[in-house]
Protein backbone atom coordinates (compact mmCIF):
# COMPACT_ATOMS: atom_id res chain seq x y z
CA UNK A 1 0.00 0.00 0.00
CA UNK A 2 1.47 3.37 -1.07
CA UNK A 3 0.29 6.55 0.67
CA UNK A 4 0.68 10.08 -0.61
CA UNK A 5 0.01 13.58 0.75
CA UNK A 6 -0.39 16.81 -1.22
CA UNK A 7 0.64 20.02 0.58
CA UNK A 8 -0.50 23.09 -1.39
CA UNK A 9 -2.00 26.36 -0.12
CA UNK A 10 -3.80 27.17 -3.40
CA UNK A 11 -7.09 25.24 -3.32
CA UNK A 12 -7.56 25.21 -7.09
CA UNK A 13 -4.17 23.61 -7.68
CA UNK A 14 -4.55 21.25 -4.72
CA UNK A 15 -7.95 20.00 -5.91
CA UNK A 16 -6.77 19.78 -9.50
CA UNK A 17 -3.88 17.49 -8.59
CA UNK A 18 -6.09 15.38 -6.33
CA UNK A 19 -8.83 14.92 -8.93
CA UNK A 20 -7.00 14.66 -12.25
CA UNK A 21 -4.06 12.37 -11.51
CA UNK A 22 -4.82 8.65 -12.23
CA UNK A 23 -3.63 7.48 -8.83
CA UNK A 24 -4.64 3.83 -9.09
CA UNK A 25 -2.95 3.49 -12.45
CA UNK A 26 0.25 4.92 -10.97
CA UNK A 27 0.09 2.53 -7.99
CA UNK A 28 -0.93 5.00 -5.27
CA UNK A 29 -3.58 3.61 -2.91
CA UNK A 30 -4.34 6.51 -0.54
CA UNK A 31 -4.23 10.27 -1.23
CA UNK A 32 -4.77 13.05 1.33
CA UNK A 33 -4.23 16.80 1.05
CA UNK A 34 -3.33 19.68 3.36
CA UNK A 35 -3.36 23.46 2.75
CA UNK A 36 -0.45 24.36 5.02
CA UNK A 37 2.53 22.93 6.89
CA UNK A 38 0.77 22.76 10.25
CA UNK A 39 -2.04 20.62 8.82
CA UNK A 40 0.52 18.50 6.96
CA UNK A 41 2.50 17.88 10.17
CA UNK A 42 -0.59 16.48 11.87
CA UNK A 43 -1.53 14.29 8.90
CA UNK A 44 1.99 12.92 8.45
CA UNK A 45 2.24 12.13 12.13
CA UNK A 46 -0.59 9.62 11.73
CA UNK A 47 -0.34 8.68 8.04
CA UNK A 48 3.46 8.33 7.62
CA UNK A 49 3.19 8.90 3.83
CA UNK A 50 5.48 7.20 1.34
CA UNK A 51 5.34 10.20 -1.03
CA UNK A 52 5.01 13.94 -0.33
CA UNK A 53 4.05 16.44 -3.03
CA UNK A 54 4.69 19.89 -1.56
CA UNK A 55 4.57 23.44 -2.78
CA UNK A 56 7.68 25.40 -1.79
CA UNK A 57 6.26 28.86 -1.22
CA UNK A 58 3.50 28.70 1.38
CA UNK A 59 2.45 31.09 4.19
CA UNK A 60 4.23 30.33 7.46
CA UNK A 61 6.50 27.29 7.20
CA UNK A 62 7.54 26.76 3.58
CA UNK A 63 7.86 23.46 1.77
CA UNK A 64 11.64 23.23 2.19
CA UNK A 65 11.39 23.64 5.96
CA UNK A 66 8.47 21.23 6.08
CA UNK A 67 10.36 18.48 4.25
CA UNK A 68 13.54 19.05 6.28
CA UNK A 69 11.47 18.19 9.36
CA UNK A 70 9.91 15.19 7.61
CA UNK A 71 13.32 13.84 6.65
CA UNK A 72 14.22 13.41 10.34
CA UNK A 73 11.29 11.10 11.09
CA UNK A 74 10.53 9.71 7.61
CA UNK A 75 13.90 9.45 5.84
CA UNK A 76 12.52 7.03 3.25
CA UNK A 77 9.63 9.21 2.07
CA UNK A 78 9.90 10.39 -1.54
CA UNK A 79 9.56 14.16 -2.09
CA UNK A 80 8.23 15.99 -5.13
CA UNK A 81 8.43 19.79 -5.03
CA UNK A 82 6.18 22.11 -7.03
CA UNK A 83 6.91 25.82 -7.32
CA UNK A 84 6.31 28.92 -9.41
CA UNK A 85 9.90 30.04 -8.82
CA UNK A 86 13.13 28.76 -10.42
CA UNK A 87 15.32 29.96 -7.61
CA UNK A 88 18.75 28.29 -7.45
CA UNK A 89 18.60 28.18 -3.65
CA UNK A 90 15.35 26.19 -3.84
CA UNK A 91 16.82 23.82 -6.41
CA UNK A 92 19.88 23.29 -4.23
CA UNK A 93 17.68 22.59 -1.18
CA UNK A 94 15.64 20.11 -3.21
CA UNK A 95 18.82 18.30 -4.23
CA UNK A 96 20.01 18.17 -0.61
CA UNK A 97 16.67 16.64 0.40
CA UNK A 98 17.05 14.07 -2.40
CA UNK A 99 13.77 15.15 -3.98
CA UNK A 100 12.50 12.95 -6.80
CA UNK A 101 11.58 15.93 -8.96
CA UNK A 102 11.10 19.68 -9.05
CA UNK A 103 7.95 20.54 -11.09
CA UNK A 104 7.45 24.17 -12.02
CA UNK A 105 4.13 25.98 -12.21
CA UNK A 106 2.01 26.10 -14.26
CA UNK A 107 2.02 22.37 -13.65
CA UNK A 108 2.31 19.99 -16.58
CA UNK A 109 0.17 16.97 -15.61
CA UNK A 110 2.28 14.63 -17.72
CA UNK A 111 5.46 15.88 -16.00
CA UNK A 112 3.83 15.51 -12.56
CA UNK A 113 2.61 11.99 -13.37
CA UNK A 114 6.09 11.02 -14.52
CA UNK A 115 7.49 12.32 -11.20
CA UNK A 116 4.89 10.36 -9.23
CA UNK A 117 5.67 7.21 -11.23
CA UNK A 118 9.36 7.66 -10.43
CA UNK A 119 8.55 8.14 -6.72
CA UNK A 120 6.39 4.99 -6.64
CA UNK A 121 9.21 2.98 -8.20
CA UNK A 122 11.60 4.32 -5.53
CA UNK A 123 9.19 3.26 -2.77
CA UNK A 124 8.85 -0.22 -4.25
CA UNK A 125 12.62 -0.50 -4.68
CA UNK A 126 13.13 0.56 -1.06
CA UNK A 127 10.71 -2.14 0.08
CA UNK A 128 12.58 -4.77 -1.92
CA UNK A 129 15.77 -3.59 -0.25
CA UNK A 130 14.05 -3.95 3.11
CA UNK A 131 13.24 -7.55 2.23
CA UNK A 132 16.86 -8.23 1.34
CA UNK A 133 17.94 -6.57 4.57
CA UNK A 134 15.58 -8.79 6.56
CA UNK A 135 16.81 -11.97 4.91
CA UNK A 136 20.39 -10.89 5.56
CA UNK A 137 19.71 -10.28 9.23
CA UNK A 138 17.99 -13.64 9.68
CA UNK A 139 20.81 -15.62 8.11
CA UNK A 140 23.81 -13.71 9.42
CA UNK A 141 26.64 -15.91 10.75
CA UNK A 142 29.01 -15.05 13.60
CA UNK A 143 32.04 -14.91 11.31
CA UNK A 144 30.50 -12.25 9.07
CA UNK A 145 28.31 -10.41 11.56
CA UNK A 146 30.39 -7.22 11.86
CA UNK A 147 30.84 -6.51 8.15
CA UNK A 148 27.25 -7.33 7.16
CA UNK A 149 25.63 -5.38 9.99
CA UNK A 150 27.87 -2.39 9.29
CA UNK A 151 26.71 -2.41 5.66
CA UNK A 152 23.10 -2.59 6.78
CA UNK A 153 23.53 0.34 9.14
CA UNK A 154 24.76 2.48 6.25
CA UNK A 155 21.63 1.73 4.15
CA UNK A 156 18.61 4.04 4.30
CA UNK A 157 16.47 1.41 6.02
CA UNK A 158 19.31 0.59 8.37
CA UNK A 159 19.58 4.22 9.38
CA UNK A 160 15.88 4.19 10.29
CA UNK A 161 15.88 1.06 12.41
CA UNK A 162 19.21 1.87 14.03
CA UNK A 163 17.56 4.91 15.61
CA UNK A 164 15.74 2.43 17.83
CA UNK A 165 17.23 0.57 20.74
CA UNK A 166 15.24 -2.66 20.76
CA UNK A 167 14.42 -5.25 18.07
CA UNK A 168 12.09 -8.22 17.95
CA UNK A 169 11.12 -10.89 15.41
CA UNK A 170 7.61 -12.29 15.03
CA UNK A 171 7.06 -15.29 12.77
CA UNK A 172 3.70 -16.28 11.36
CA UNK A 173 3.31 -19.96 10.52
CA UNK A 174 0.36 -20.58 8.18
CA UNK A 175 -1.55 -23.86 8.09
CA UNK A 176 -1.57 -23.91 4.30
CA UNK A 177 1.26 -22.63 2.14
CA UNK A 178 0.68 -19.06 0.96
CA UNK A 179 1.25 -18.95 -2.79
CA UNK A 180 0.36 -15.27 -3.29
CA UNK A 181 3.07 -13.81 -1.06
CA UNK A 182 2.75 -10.31 -2.56
CA UNK A 183 -0.96 -10.09 -1.72
CA UNK A 184 -0.40 -11.39 1.80
CA UNK A 185 2.49 -9.01 2.43
CA UNK A 186 0.48 -6.03 1.19
CA UNK A 187 -2.50 -7.04 3.31
CA UNK A 188 -0.33 -7.35 6.41
CA UNK A 189 1.18 -3.93 5.86
CA UNK A 190 -2.25 -2.44 5.24
CA UNK A 191 -3.52 -3.69 8.60
CA UNK A 192 -0.47 -3.08 10.77
CA UNK A 193 1.08 0.12 9.38
CA UNK A 194 -1.12 2.63 11.19
CA UNK A 195 -1.13 0.94 14.57
CA UNK A 196 2.63 0.28 14.57
CA UNK A 197 3.69 3.67 13.29
CA UNK A 198 1.46 5.45 15.79
CA UNK A 199 3.22 3.46 18.52
CA UNK A 200 6.61 4.56 17.18
CA UNK A 201 7.45 1.09 15.86
CA UNK A 202 9.21 0.49 12.53
CA UNK A 203 8.81 -2.82 10.74
CA UNK A 204 9.99 -4.98 7.83
CA UNK A 205 8.01 -7.96 6.53
CA UNK A 206 8.55 -10.85 4.14
CA UNK A 207 8.14 -14.61 3.70
CA UNK A 208 11.03 -16.81 4.76
CA UNK A 209 9.17 -19.87 3.37
CA UNK A 210 5.77 -20.46 1.75
CA UNK A 211 4.26 -21.10 5.19
CA UNK A 212 6.49 -18.81 7.30
CA UNK A 213 5.98 -15.02 7.33
CA UNK A 214 8.50 -12.87 9.20
CA UNK A 215 7.92 -9.50 10.86
CA UNK A 216 10.90 -7.51 12.21
CA UNK A 217 9.91 -4.81 14.71
CA UNK A 218 12.18 -2.06 15.94
CA UNK A 219 11.25 0.68 18.37
CA UNK A 220 11.47 2.01 21.91
CA UNK A 221 12.17 -0.57 24.61
CA UNK A 222 8.99 0.28 26.53
CA UNK A 223 7.02 -1.01 23.53
CA UNK A 224 9.19 -3.72 22.00
CA UNK A 225 10.60 -5.10 25.24
CA UNK A 226 7.28 -5.67 27.01
CA UNK A 227 5.28 -8.72 26.02
CA UNK A 228 1.92 -7.24 26.94
CA UNK A 229 2.63 -3.94 25.21
CA UNK A 230 3.73 -5.44 21.90
CA UNK A 231 0.85 -7.86 21.68
CA UNK A 232 -1.77 -5.26 22.59
CA UNK A 233 -0.45 -3.23 19.67
CA UNK A 234 -0.17 -6.10 17.18
CA UNK A 235 -2.70 -8.79 17.99
CA UNK A 236 -5.99 -7.08 17.12
CA UNK A 237 -4.63 -5.77 13.82
CA UNK A 238 -3.10 -9.11 12.85
CA UNK A 239 -6.23 -11.02 13.84
CA UNK A 240 -8.45 -8.70 11.80
CA UNK A 241 -6.40 -9.28 8.65
CA UNK A 242 -6.96 -13.05 8.78
CA UNK A 243 -9.47 -14.35 6.25
CA UNK A 244 -12.08 -16.97 7.18
CA UNK A 245 -10.30 -19.77 5.33
CA UNK A 246 -6.88 -18.95 6.84
CA UNK A 247 -5.41 -20.46 9.99
CA UNK A 248 -2.10 -19.41 11.46
CA UNK A 249 0.06 -19.22 14.55
CA UNK A 250 2.38 -16.41 15.70
CA UNK A 251 5.69 -17.06 17.43
CA UNK A 252 7.14 -14.03 19.25
CA UNK A 253 10.91 -14.09 19.64
CA UNK A 254 12.91 -12.50 22.41
CA UNK A 255 13.75 -8.81 22.37
CA UNK A 256 17.38 -7.92 21.49
CA UNK A 257 19.28 -4.67 21.77
CA UNK A 258 21.27 -4.67 18.52
CA UNK A 259 21.08 -5.67 14.88
CA UNK A 260 23.82 -8.22 15.51
CA UNK A 261 21.39 -10.19 17.70
CA UNK A 262 18.32 -10.14 15.41
CA UNK A 263 19.07 -13.69 14.21
CA UNK A 264 18.89 -14.80 17.87
CA UNK A 265 15.40 -13.30 18.11
CA UNK A 266 14.47 -15.11 14.90
CA UNK A 267 15.62 -18.49 16.22
CA UNK A 268 13.72 -18.03 19.48
CA UNK A 269 10.60 -17.10 17.47
CA UNK A 270 10.94 -20.27 15.39
CA UNK A 271 11.15 -22.35 18.57
CA UNK A 272 7.81 -20.86 19.65
CA UNK A 273 6.08 -22.48 16.67
CA UNK A 274 6.20 -25.91 18.31
CA UNK A 275 3.88 -24.56 21.05
CA UNK A 276 1.22 -24.61 18.34
CA UNK A 277 0.89 -28.32 19.26
CA UNK A 278 -1.07 -27.63 22.44
CA UNK A 279 -2.15 -24.00 21.95
CA UNK A 280 -3.89 -24.57 18.63
CA UNK A 281 -4.29 -22.50 15.47
CA UNK A 282 -5.07 -18.76 15.48
CA UNK A 283 -3.10 -18.20 18.65
CA UNK A 284 0.37 -17.02 19.62
CA UNK A 285 3.24 -17.95 21.92
CA UNK A 286 6.19 -16.11 23.46
CA UNK A 287 9.74 -17.45 23.37
CA UNK A 288 9.87 -18.02 27.15
CA UNK A 289 6.65 -20.02 27.60
CA UNK A 290 7.03 -23.52 29.14
CA UNK A 291 6.49 -26.77 27.23
CA UNK A 292 7.29 -30.46 27.64
CA UNK A 293 7.90 -33.65 25.66
CA UNK A 294 5.86 -36.83 26.14
CA UNK A 295 8.27 -39.78 26.18
CA UNK A 296 5.96 -42.77 26.75
CA UNK A 297 3.65 -45.04 24.78
CA UNK A 298 -0.06 -45.32 25.51
CA UNK A 299 -0.29 -47.67 28.53
CA UNK A 300 -1.59 -51.16 27.70
CA UNK A 301 -4.28 -50.83 30.39
CA UNK A 302 -5.64 -47.73 28.60
CA UNK A 303 -5.60 -49.56 25.27
CA UNK A 304 -7.54 -52.52 26.69
CA UNK A 305 -10.04 -50.27 28.45
CA UNK A 306 -10.68 -48.31 25.26
CA UNK A 307 -11.04 -51.51 23.23
CA UNK A 308 -13.55 -52.96 25.69
CA UNK A 309 -15.60 -49.75 25.74
CA UNK A 310 -15.84 -49.86 21.94
CA UNK A 311 -16.87 -53.53 21.89
CA UNK A 312 -19.46 -52.77 24.55
CA UNK A 313 -20.71 -49.90 22.37
CA UNK A 314 -20.24 -47.63 25.37
CA UNK A 315 -19.85 -44.27 23.65
CA UNK A 316 -19.83 -42.36 26.94
CA UNK A 317 -16.95 -44.39 28.32
CA UNK A 318 -14.92 -44.46 25.12
CA UNK A 319 -15.35 -40.68 24.69
CA UNK A 320 -14.28 -40.13 28.29
CA UNK A 321 -11.07 -42.10 27.69
CA UNK A 322 -10.24 -40.00 24.62
CA UNK A 323 -10.97 -36.74 26.45
CA UNK A 324 -8.79 -37.68 29.42
CA UNK A 325 -5.81 -38.47 27.15
CA UNK A 326 -6.31 -35.19 25.26
CA UNK A 327 -6.59 -33.13 28.45
CA UNK A 328 -3.49 -34.78 29.92
CA UNK A 329 -1.45 -33.71 26.88
CA UNK A 330 -2.88 -30.18 26.74
CA UNK A 331 -2.52 -29.53 30.48
CA UNK A 332 1.06 -30.79 30.29
CA UNK A 333 1.93 -28.27 27.52
CA UNK A 334 3.07 -31.21 25.42
CA UNK A 335 4.55 -30.53 21.98
CA UNK A 336 4.18 -32.97 19.14
CA UNK A 337 6.75 -35.72 18.75
CA UNK A 338 6.77 -39.36 17.61
CA UNK A 339 5.31 -40.60 20.91
CA UNK A 340 2.30 -38.27 20.79
CA UNK A 341 1.54 -39.17 17.19
CA UNK A 342 1.93 -42.84 18.09
CA UNK A 343 -0.69 -42.47 20.86
CA UNK A 344 -3.31 -41.34 18.35
CA UNK A 345 -2.27 -43.86 15.72
CA UNK A 346 -2.68 -46.57 18.38
CA UNK A 347 -6.13 -45.30 19.39
CA UNK A 348 -7.22 -45.21 15.76
CA UNK A 349 -5.97 -48.78 15.14
CA UNK A 350 -8.04 -49.94 18.14
CA UNK A 351 -11.12 -48.27 16.64
CA UNK A 352 -10.55 -50.04 13.33
CA UNK A 353 -9.94 -53.34 15.10
CA UNK A 354 -13.23 -53.07 16.98
CA UNK A 355 -15.04 -52.35 13.73
CA UNK A 356 -13.44 -55.38 12.12
CA UNK A 357 -14.33 -57.61 15.07
CA UNK A 358 -17.97 -56.57 14.81
CA UNK A 359 -17.96 -57.22 11.04
CA UNK A 360 -18.65 -53.57 10.32
CA UNK A 361 -15.74 -53.26 7.89
CA UNK A 362 -13.92 -55.76 5.73
CA UNK A 363 -10.20 -56.44 5.79
CA UNK A 364 -9.40 -54.52 2.61
CA UNK A 365 -11.43 -51.51 3.72
CA UNK A 366 -9.78 -51.64 7.15
CA UNK A 367 -6.33 -51.59 5.54
CA UNK A 368 -7.20 -48.66 3.27
CA UNK A 369 -8.70 -46.60 6.10
CA UNK A 370 -5.68 -47.34 8.30
CA UNK A 371 -3.29 -45.98 5.66
CA UNK A 372 -5.41 -42.85 5.08
CA UNK A 373 -5.72 -42.12 8.79
CA UNK A 374 -2.01 -42.63 9.47
CA UNK A 375 -1.18 -40.19 6.67
CA UNK A 376 -3.50 -37.58 8.16
CA UNK A 377 -2.31 -38.04 11.75
CA UNK A 378 1.33 -37.84 10.72
CA UNK A 379 0.70 -34.58 8.84
CA UNK A 380 -1.30 -32.43 11.29
CA UNK A 381 0.41 -29.98 13.62
CA UNK A 382 -1.86 -29.78 16.65
CA UNK A 383 -3.00 -32.25 19.29
CA UNK A 384 -6.53 -30.89 18.97
CA UNK A 385 -6.64 -31.85 15.27
CA UNK A 386 -5.52 -35.41 16.06
CA UNK A 387 -7.98 -35.68 18.93
CA UNK A 388 -10.93 -34.44 16.83
CA UNK A 389 -10.04 -36.72 13.94
CA UNK A 390 -9.82 -39.86 16.07
CA UNK A 391 -12.92 -38.90 18.04
CA UNK A 392 -14.94 -38.42 14.85
CA UNK A 393 -13.67 -41.74 13.51
CA UNK A 394 -14.76 -43.46 16.72
CA UNK A 395 -18.23 -41.89 16.49
CA UNK A 396 -18.49 -42.98 12.87
CA UNK A 397 -17.68 -46.60 13.74
CA UNK A 398 -20.12 -46.58 16.67
CA UNK A 399 -22.75 -44.98 14.48
CA UNK A 400 -22.19 -47.70 11.88
CA UNK A 401 -22.60 -50.23 14.67
CA UNK A 402 -25.85 -48.56 15.70
CA UNK A 403 -27.04 -48.53 12.10
CA UNK A 404 -26.04 -52.18 11.79
CA UNK A 405 -28.15 -53.02 14.82
CA UNK A 406 -31.11 -51.11 13.40
CA UNK A 407 -30.69 -52.82 10.04
CA UNK A 408 -30.47 -56.24 11.66
CA UNK A 409 -33.63 -55.46 13.62
CA UNK A 410 -35.43 -54.31 10.47
CA UNK A 411 -34.51 -57.46 8.55
CA UNK A 412 -35.48 -59.68 11.49
CA UNK A 413 -38.79 -57.87 11.83
CA UNK A 414 -39.52 -58.37 8.11
CA UNK A 415 -38.65 -62.07 8.37
CA UNK A 416 -40.95 -62.47 11.39
CA UNK A 417 -43.72 -60.65 9.53
CA UNK A 418 -43.32 -62.94 6.49
CA UNK A 419 -43.38 -66.06 8.68
CA UNK A 420 -46.66 -64.93 10.22
CA UNK A 421 -48.31 -63.63 7.06
CA UNK A 422 -46.93 -65.76 4.21
CA UNK A 423 -50.50 -66.86 3.36
CA UNK A 424 -51.52 -63.26 2.69
CA UNK A 425 -51.84 -63.01 -1.08
CA UNK A 426 -51.43 -59.20 -0.96
CA UNK A 427 -48.06 -59.23 0.78
CA UNK A 428 -45.44 -57.21 -1.17
CA UNK A 429 -42.36 -55.01 -0.77
CA UNK A 430 -44.43 -51.85 -0.18
CA UNK A 431 -46.30 -53.42 2.74
CA UNK A 432 -43.11 -54.82 4.27
CA UNK A 433 -41.30 -51.46 3.91
CA UNK A 434 -44.11 -49.66 5.71
CA UNK A 435 -43.91 -52.18 8.56
CA UNK A 436 -40.28 -51.21 9.32
CA UNK A 437 -40.55 -47.53 8.21
CA UNK A 438 -38.04 -47.83 5.37
CA UNK A 439 -38.27 -47.07 1.68
CA UNK A 440 -38.94 -50.12 -0.54
CA UNK A 441 -35.63 -49.63 -2.39
CA UNK A 442 -33.58 -49.37 0.82
CA UNK A 443 -35.31 -52.39 2.37
CA UNK A 444 -34.87 -54.43 -0.80
CA UNK A 445 -31.12 -53.73 -0.93
CA UNK A 446 -30.70 -54.22 2.82
CA UNK A 447 -32.55 -57.56 2.83
CA UNK A 448 -30.49 -58.89 -0.08
CA UNK A 449 -27.26 -57.75 1.64
CA UNK A 450 -28.14 -59.44 4.94
CA UNK A 451 -29.74 -62.67 3.68
CA UNK A 452 -28.25 -63.21 0.24
CA UNK A 453 -31.71 -63.49 -1.38
CA UNK A 454 -34.38 -61.04 -2.47
CA UNK A 455 -37.54 -60.55 -0.48
CA UNK A 456 -39.55 -62.19 -3.28
CA UNK A 457 -37.26 -65.23 -3.25
CA UNK A 458 -37.53 -65.47 0.52
CA UNK A 459 -41.36 -65.34 0.47
CA UNK A 460 -41.47 -68.06 -2.18
CA UNK A 461 -39.07 -70.22 -0.19
CA UNK A 462 -41.15 -69.93 3.00
CA UNK A 463 -44.42 -70.64 1.15
CA UNK A 464 -43.05 -73.74 -0.54
CA UNK A 465 -41.61 -75.07 2.73
CA UNK A 466 -45.04 -74.69 4.31
CA UNK A 467 -46.55 -76.43 1.28
CA UNK A 468 -44.24 -79.42 1.81
CA UNK A 469 -45.54 -79.69 5.38
CA UNK A 470 -49.19 -79.46 4.28
CA UNK A 471 -48.75 -82.14 1.63
CA UNK A 472 -48.33 -84.63 4.49
CA UNK A 473 -52.06 -84.26 5.11
CA UNK A 474 -53.86 -86.41 2.47
CA UNK A 475 -57.22 -84.84 3.27
CA UNK A 476 -56.13 -81.46 1.86
CA UNK A 477 -56.70 -80.90 -1.83
CA UNK A 478 -53.81 -79.46 -3.86
CA UNK A 479 -55.75 -76.29 -4.71
CA UNK A 480 -56.48 -75.86 -0.98
CA UNK A 481 -52.79 -76.10 -0.12
CA UNK A 482 -51.97 -73.55 -2.85
CA UNK A 483 -54.50 -71.16 -1.34
CA UNK A 484 -53.24 -71.78 2.21
CA UNK A 485 -49.67 -70.77 1.29
CA UNK A 486 -50.71 -67.62 -0.58
CA UNK A 487 -51.32 -68.63 -4.22
CA UNK A 488 -54.64 -68.11 -5.99
CA UNK A 489 -53.52 -70.01 -9.10
CA UNK A 490 -52.95 -73.70 -8.31
CA UNK A 491 -51.18 -74.27 -11.65
CA UNK A 492 -48.69 -71.46 -10.94
CA UNK A 493 -48.12 -72.95 -7.48
CA UNK A 494 -47.47 -76.38 -9.03
CA UNK A 495 -44.83 -74.93 -11.43
CA UNK A 496 -42.99 -73.18 -8.57
CA UNK A 497 -43.09 -76.34 -6.48
CA UNK A 498 -41.65 -78.47 -9.26
CA UNK A 499 -38.90 -75.94 -9.90
CA UNK A 500 -37.85 -76.16 -6.25
CA UNK A 501 -38.24 -79.90 -5.61
CA UNK A 502 -38.07 -81.40 -9.08
CA UNK A 503 -41.54 -82.94 -8.61
CA UNK A 504 -45.12 -81.84 -9.05
CA UNK A 505 -47.05 -81.53 -5.72
CA UNK A 506 -48.97 -84.73 -6.49
CA UNK A 507 -45.75 -86.65 -7.14
CA UNK A 508 -44.23 -85.30 -3.95
CA UNK A 509 -47.31 -86.46 -1.95
CA UNK A 510 -47.18 -89.94 -3.52
CA UNK A 511 -43.53 -90.31 -2.50
CA UNK A 512 -44.38 -89.30 1.05
CA UNK A 513 -47.22 -91.82 1.30
CA UNK A 514 -45.09 -94.60 -0.16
Amino acid sequence: MIRLIIVEDEKLIRNGIEKHVPWNKLGVNLVLSAENAEEAFQMCKELKPDIIISDIMMPGINGIQLCHTFRKTMPESQIIFISGYSDKAYLKAAIELKAVSYVEKPISMSELQEAIKKAVESVQRSRRQSTNLLHTLLGVQDAETDSIVEAIKLSDKGKVIEQDSTFRILVLHTKNKTYNATEFNSRCQEYISDILLKAGIHYITDFAKKDLFVLLLSGPDQMIGKDSAIMSVCWSALSNMRKEDEEWFWGIGKEVQSLEKVSDSYQSALECIQLLSFKGWNNYAFYNEPYSYYQENLPLAHQNEFHKALLDKDIKRSTSILESIFQMLIDGNVVLNFNVRNIYNTLDRIILQSGRERNLIGFQKQRRIKQENEKFLDGVETIEEMHSYVKNHMKQILKENECEQKNNFAVKHVIDYILENYADKEINIQILASVVYLTPTYLSNLFKKKTGVTIGQYITEIRLKKAEELLNNPRLKLYQIADMVGYEDANYFAKLFKKKTGMMPSEYRENIIV
